[in-house]
């Protein structure tokens, strides 16, 4: 199943669910809530989308 923006996903660095937001080549534009709070802080950062999971 191919990855794409609006999907949920997960990885084994990361144990937070965050949302693909962008895909440029082979990385993914990720979102996420720190600690999984939503009133916390929102972390974005570009993954590899070998490293992901669509949950």
């Amino acid at each position: 199943m191919a990855i794409k923006p609006g999907d949920y996903v997960g990885s084994d660095d990361n144990e937070a669910t965050m949302t693909v937001v962008e895909i440029v080549d082979d990385k993914a534009l990720c979102r996420w809530f720190v600690d999984g709070d939503v009133d916390g802080d929102e972390l974005e950062a570009w993954l590899p989308i070998a490293s992901l999971t669509v949950l």
